[in-house]
């Protein structure tokens, strides 16, 4: 693994008293790791707002991911109502994170979000959303998707934590917390040892994309789009759908 990679330590605990699964993790680095690459692919970083946006999924979508007792590949598309700014957000398995900001209609309002366990086919779920917060969007997933409910808090830094119950599990320790108590209260849970370490994992942003696979996604179109799509060019300049990195695809 690359030594200048920023690593993102995000941790899995069992907290027995209230029989929750508590997650804990600061997404700094990813968001570091992100402000890299688009250096480093000359990607026009978004302004202020839009970031806050980004940053904001890439942290729930960690806190999703690890909450897993098998990791799995997770893919975010998400459209916000009245809003003509979308985001995609994926995660891998080895903990590789990669997202975008994408033009959206606004009178579309879908959450997409595909699954995919090691030697299982991949899941897709999809439903309405009615809020403009990331964060909030990954919660409701658990609700609509998998009927559970579940408690997010990210602040602005990025530091964040996710509760979900296992069966029996219950909410009573923490209700009535705001999002910045929440997450003192589970760090500091975590600090005193008090809840049960089950997994560490590592996240961090990255791409998988490459020339091979960007050039397999135009061959896959049909023969009539590609021939719209090339028209009389000898190269074409197709941006990732996964991060918005560039390349130059001869014909």
């Amino acid at each position: 693994m690359n030594r200048n990679m920023h690593l993102a330590h995000y941790y899995r605990y069992h907290w027995e008293d209230a029989d929750l699964i508590v997650v804990t993790g600061e997404a700094e680095q990813i968001w570091e790791g992100y402000m890299a690459y688009c250096g480093r692919y000359e990607i026009a970083v978004p302004e202020k707002g839009k970031t806050t946006m980004l940053f904001r999924m890439l942290a729930a979508a960690g806190l999703a991911a690890v909450s897993l007792p098998e990791t799995e590949y997770w893919g975010w598309s998400v459209t916000f109502p009245r809003l003509s700014t979308g985001l995609f957000c994926g995660v891998e398995p080895n903990g590789m994170m990669c997202g975008t900001l994408l033009k959206s209609d606004p009178e579309r309002n879908l959450v997409a979000v595909q699954r995919q366990a090691k030697n299982s086919p991949v899941t897709q779920s999809r439903f309405s959303l009615f809020t403009h917060d990331p964060v909030e969007a990954v919660e409701h997933y658990f609700a609509e998707s998998e009927q559970t409910l579940i408690r997010i808090a990210v602040d602005d830094k990025g530091k964040g934590v996710l509760l979900r119950p296992l069966p029996g599990g219950r909410f009573e320790k923490i209700e009535g917390l705001t999002d910045s108590e929440l997450i003192s209260r589970c760090f500091g849970l975590a600090a005193d040892n008090k809840i049960t370490l089950l997994q560490e994992m590592l996240l961090f942003y990255e791409c998988p994309c490459n020339m091979q696979m960007i050039t397999k996604m135009i061959q896959s179109l049909p023969d009539d789009q590609q021939n719209e799509l090339w028209g009389n060019l000898d190269h074409l300049e197709v941006s990732c759908p996964r991060c918005s990195r560039k390349y130059l695809i001869s014909r």
